[in-house]
């Protein structure tokens, strides 16, 4: 694996979990969204008054219901949640969402959009694995991924090529403000400035689809997405947060 100096050796800063924990009480979250719960380790950390997760196999190993008044969890996959649920949140917006979903570009696509559309303009919306740190984890099949990196530091670290969301994003959508961050393990991708009723993604689905199939997922790319991006600090970013946001409650 040739790397340079673009490419990170690994992310220093903050544990996502520690960092979205932070964050969604320092913008006094009330409604949660997180697509992708697994054992819920980083559903527990969040702090709001609902929280709803999403997950077509659930394999909790704590108690997710921790600083929260009322959980609402769904077994079943983000496409099928939305499809039955989309007007019932529009008319409760989300103000923070976590995507943690399939590691594959075009599901997380379509959860992005999906959450953007049942947010506020304020809202936050969170995804985890797209900054990679090399051809290994990038690959779109999980047991490759896991095969290949088993005498490796990172060991079963798989981010599938949804780190494709930030030049898609990039393009189709320049008026959103994209934070980058330094999260260890595999960085996290913060989203503001949203526009719950923009149909430019989902107009243009198929094409984009079209079009990012034909963009490679190996190291030129990875390293074209880091020397186009500028890396910032988890600590950084919650200091500007707690600096900027009013307490709503």
């Amino acid at each position: 694996m040739d790397r340079d100096d673009f490419i990170p050796e690994l992310h220093t800063g903050k544990d996502y979990k520690d960092v979205l924990g932070e964050l969604s009480r320092l913008v006094s979250c009330r409604r949660y969204l997180e697509i992708g719960v697994s054992g819920g380790d980083n559903f527990q950390a969040i702090t709001c008054l609902e929280g709803i997760g999403v997950d077509p196999y659930f394999a909790l190993s704590c108690n997710v219901a921790a600083g929260k008044r009322r959980i609402y969890l769904y077994q079943t996959s983000s496409d099928k949640f939305f499809a039955k649920n989309k007007f019932k949140l529009m008319f409760s917006r989300i103000d923070l969402a976590f995507l943690d979903g399939m590691h594959l570009y075009e599901f997380l696509l379509r959860d992005f959009m999906n959450t953007e559309a049942v947010c506020r303009k304020d809202s936050i919306i969170a995804m985890h694995d797209c900054l990679p740190l090399n051809d290994i984890m990038i690959s779109r099949d999980m047991q490759q991924a896991a095969v290949e990196s088993e005498a490796l530091p990172f060991r079963h670290w798989w981010t599938g090529d949804v780190w494709k969301l930030i030049p898609i994003l990039k393009k189709y959508r320049p008026d959103l403000e994209l934070d980058f961050l330094n999260c260890y393990p595999t960085g996290l991708v913060v989203v503001r400035g949203l526009n719950p009723r923009s149909r430019i993604l989902r107009r243009n689905y198929t094409s984009i689809i079209s079009e990012f199939d034909a963009v490679p997922n190996d190291l030129d790319s990875i390293r074209t997405l880091y020397r186009d991006m500028k890396l910032g600090d988890a600590a950084d970013f919650l200091e500007a947060i707690r600096g900027a946001r009013p307490n709503r409650r």
